[in-house]
């Protein structure tokens, strides 16, 4: 099942771009070519303007490095999104209307839940109707091409779910998402309002009244609130400069002091272990963890997913230096 992509989190965290473009920038140009097929500066901005409206951040100036760095993310992934068009045309391979349907059809039916219920879950995770339904065949898509091209199956092993289990057992939940297995990651990040909100919040954190998730799911307002601060696999890299740098500024398990970011302040923890702890689940798992068995179908999503991540990159770039491309930005 599709996830909420990683480059939709990176954006919270490098700010969110201002709507309008420099009056420069209004004049509009090609900014890629792919194999003869045109990207325009307009096409990219339009790209760019819809993630920033799913996303809860602040506003970036257009003449700001990291707008140009964002830009460039989001190019990328226009240029991959024409590889992959191609491909399928040339393949002849389609996802139509009826199998979108029935699969989510499945997806209700297997977390028990109604039309819009749903929509209401599809909601919390930042998602319309509309978008999941892109997702979800764009994903449908990738596995008929890899399939098609790769000729080679991903195998998750019962060997490797139980390597998995017994190396991350204390840090599993047996809470799931409709769209998939969220996978873990090390950075805690909250949002609010103010310093002095965030300081107050850092104290109680520090002194063991509140744990960071619990502060993170009743205080933030950034990415990752519901999943108790965790931003999932966006990494130290991806962070916005001050934000590294405050994390940086103290060790691993340790609250940073507030950073501000356009009159809000953040507050960030590079979690210890192999893998971040999320947020609570409504009951308790049982000491040592939750029960193999109530995790290993989990455990499996996450491993065939990293392992066909790799794999159809892998084929992605190989499309890519076969193809010509001329980067125009």
């Amino acid at each position: 099942m599709p996830r909420l992509p990683k480059i939709c989190i990176a954006l919270g965290l490098l700010l969110a771009m201002a709507a309008t473009a420099p009056a420069a920038e209004l004049v509009d140009r090609v900014v890629a070519v792919v194999n003869g097929k045109l990207i325009t500066l307009f096409d990219l901005n339009t790209r760019v303007a819809e993630l920033v409206q799913r996303t809860q951040g602040v506003s970036l100036k257009p003449d700001d490095p990291r707008a140009d760095e964002l830009r460039r993310q989001v190019l990328d992934t226009m240029v991959t999104d024409l590889l992959i068009e191609s491909e399928t045309a040339r393949l002849k391979i389609n996802v139509s209307e009826t199998e979108l349907d029935n699969q989510i059809d499945e997806l209700k039916k297997k977390n028990n839940l109604t039309q819009q219920q749903f929509v209401a879950e599809l909601a919390k995770e930042g998602l319309t109707l509309q978008e999941f339904r892109k997702r979800l065949r764009d994903d449908s898509m990738k596995k008929r091409l890899l399939g098609y091209m790769v000729h080679r199956k991903v195998l998750v092993t019962d060997d490797e779910v139980r390597d998995y289990y017994e190396k991350n057992k204390d840090s599993l939940s047996t809470t799931r998402s409709i769209t998939g297995p969220k996978v873990s990651g090390n950075i805690g990040f909250i949002m609010v309002p103010n310093v002095k909100q965030a300081e107050e919040l850092r104290g109680k954190i520090n002194s063991g009244a509140l744990s960071f998730a619990e502060a993170a799911k009743k205080f933030s307002i950034g990415p990752g609130r519901d999943q108790g601060g965790d931003l999932g696999d966006v990494q130290v890299k991806d962070l916005a400069p001050p934000l590294r740098d405050a994390l940086g500024a103290v060790p691993a398990g340790q609250v940073s002091a507030p950073v501000m970011l356009d009159g809000k302040a953040v507050l960030l923890v590079m979690r210890t272990g192999a893998a971040a702890k999320p947020a609570p689940a409504p009951a308790a798992p049982p000491a040592g963890g939750p029960g193999y068995d109530g995790v290993k179908d989990q455990i499996q999503e996450t491993l065939y997913k990293e392992k066909f991540d790799k794999l159809f990159q892998a084929y992605i770039d190989n499309l890519r230096s076969k193809a010509v491309v001329e980067i125009k930005l």
